[in-house]
């Protein structure tokens, strides 16, 4: 498969026509590394431990909650460590995090032209938090999260899931994710896998920007309009 870093320039030809687009959370939606780093090592923090390495920094971007608790700390702490997820003062981290730059209007355009949207995220109940903050839950659905189902990603049951309530097929979508969990979660589902600011990845597109993003669909589907002689 021809992977192309997607730029200015462009040709709209290198965009298949699609009926859906299925976003990771973390690293796509939202900007969370830094809030991720400041959550999980006060954890490290908390039971007098030295912070995170940068492994284990890039471990806890891509995995679920309780397998980042349980990589990152002893095994005997384990019980303490999910008791302290209570502790108010952890909310603080949601601070840190930023929407990505121009996914605002990217979704804007989608919903105009009635591409649906959906969610397959390894995140528990904080995303309809970190969405109501940027104001964008209403763009979604469904939101799969790490509890919505019995197996999380990179197992493909998320994406199946979601195809299943649009009644879509897979290559009727693609699936815009960061990290090897989704590049791999769409290989298995199959569906076409965009790379947002992941170069290392396999995907069909590399996406830098959702400015260049958004201006790419929107030649393709000038494209097909004049094709098809409509006005």
């Amino acid at each position: 498969m021809e992977s192309i870093h997607i730029s200015p320039v462009t040709p709209a030809s290198v965009v298949k026509e699609i009926k859906g687009v299925i976003f990771d959370c973390d690293g796509v939606l939202i900007n969370s590394f830094e809030s991720n780093k400041w959550y999980y090592n006060k954890f490290k923090e908390k039971f007098e431990l030295e912070l995170m390495t940068a492994d284990e920094e890039k471990f806890v971007h891509a995995h679920t909650h309780a397998e980042s608790l349980k990589h990152i700390l002893p095994e005997e702490l384990h019980e303490q460590a999910f008791e302290f997820c209570s502790d108010p003062s952890l909310k603080e981290g949601i601070n840190y995090i930023q929407v990505e730059e121009g996914l605002t209007r990217l979704l804007e355009w989608l919903r105009t032209h009635n591409i649906s949207m959906g969610i397959n995220t390894n995140r528990t109940d904080t995303l309809p938090m970190i969405l109501q903050k940027f104001d964008i839950e209403s763009f979604f659905s469904p939101m799969v999260t790490s509890t919505t189902l019995p197996n999380t990603k990179p197992h493909p049951e998320g994406v199946h899931y979601i195809l299943a309530k649009w009644k879509m097929k897979p290559d009727e979508v693609v699936y815009i994710g960061d990290t090897w969990v989704d590049e791999s979660c769409a290989e298995r589902a199959g569906v076409e896998f965009w790379a947002y600011r992941s170069p290392l990845l396999n995907a069909r597109l590399h996406v830098d920007s959702y400015w260049t993003l958004c201006n790419l669909l929107e030649k393709a589907r000038n494209d097909v309009w004049s094709a098809c002689g409509c006005d």
